[in-house]
């Protein structure tokens, strides 16, 4: 049973001051427009800063990744921001987005896949898990991409289905169910995320959707984290997979989200943020200090959602 515990107001005043005294802009704009009426389009200035001539985005968007030039990591990031805002299918950004989208899909014998990173981002600091020093083992240890990154950009992209020409969205989508059927490794953590976005959102047709969503509610509560220890780590949340009670995963993954929640009220820095579960493991120590308080401010933003989302902010 889901405990009531809730953020503080102190705690939440805490966490608002660190985002926007410290945050990112983008962050802040979002914390702004979620929580205090802001505006969409001062999210949508903020998120402008990361988009690049071609369309598509960069610019240390996901902070991981440092390289200015457009990816599908930091692109597939941006079209999270603008399915959450809900923008037309005439938004400049996301015009552009769907464009340089369109242009980077590779065509395999596996289908049409979007390998996350060009390889020039080679040369700039990354996490470690991002290198392409061996390309076909990169593209080995993401499945040749066939989930992750195509699950969670199919899911948001039938918001918008007219952005993509006649039929290739169909194409994806099957696709996209078929190799999550195949069956996703354990470990995969953000493949299991964006299996869930892909079977939870309505816009992806229901026969689709529904194998999808069976299968996740087999497998879900068996690898998700659940204890204070795994979900200190770096594994996959269960707020990830449920991330409001109106989740249809929501109610295999009851104690697991508890769990979660708890974990949230109780890992909140003394400067009101909460931070990554993971480092770069020594590689570019000079520039993980920049990527890890830019993590800082994506996490917060991320926590304070999830927990007004479950009804878990005590207000005044």
């Amino acid at each position: 049973m889901l405990s009531t515990a809730r953020l503080t107001p102190e705690a939440f005043a805490s966490a608002r001051a660190f985002l926007l005294e410290r945050g990112r802009p983008l962050e802040a704009a979002r914390f702004r427009h979620a929580f205090e009426g802001g505006s969409a389009a001062d999210v949508l200035d903020a998120l402008s800063v990361y988009r690049n001539p071609d369309g598509g985005f960069g610019r240390a968007l996901e902070p991981d990744v440092r390289a200015p030039g457009s990816s599908v990591l930091a692109t597939g990031t941006a079209l999270e921001v603008l399915h959450d805002l809900d923008v037309p299918d005439s938004d400049e950004l996301l015009d552009g987005a769907a464009t340089w989208l369109r242009e980077n899909l590779h065509v395999t014998l596996g289908g049409s896949v979007w390998p996350f990173l060009p390889p020039e981002v080679q040369a700039q600091p990354h996490a470690p898990w991002w290198s392409q020093v061996e390309p076909e083992a990169f593209a080995a240890a993401f499945g040749q991409f066939r989930v992750n990154p195509r699950a969670g950009i199919v899911a948001r992209l039938h918001r918008w289905p007219e952005l993509l020409p006649e039929g290739l969205l169909a194409q994806l989508t099957l696709e996209t169910r078929d190799a999550i059927l195949a069956g996703l490794e354990p470990g995969d953590v953000n493949g299991h995320a964006v299996a869930a976005l892909f079977a939870q959102t309505p816009e992806v047709p229901e026969h689709h959707r529904q194998p999808v969503l069976e299968y996740l509610g087999d497998v879900l509560p068996e690898r998700v984290a659940s204890t204070p220890e795994a979900l200190a780590g770096y594994g996959l949340d269960p707020l990830h997979a449920a991330p409001t009670p109106a989740s249809p995963l929501a109610h295999a993954l009851e104690e697991p989200l508890a769990a979660a929640l708890g974990h949230l009220l109780t890992s909140q820095r003394g400067d009101g943020s909460w931070g990554p579960t993971w480092d770069w493991g020594g590689t570019f120590p000079d520039v993980w200090p920049e990527a890890e308080a830019e993590w800082r401010s994506v996490r917060t933003w991320e926590a304070l959602r999830a927990l007004r989302d479950w009804g878990r902010v005590k207000q005044r």
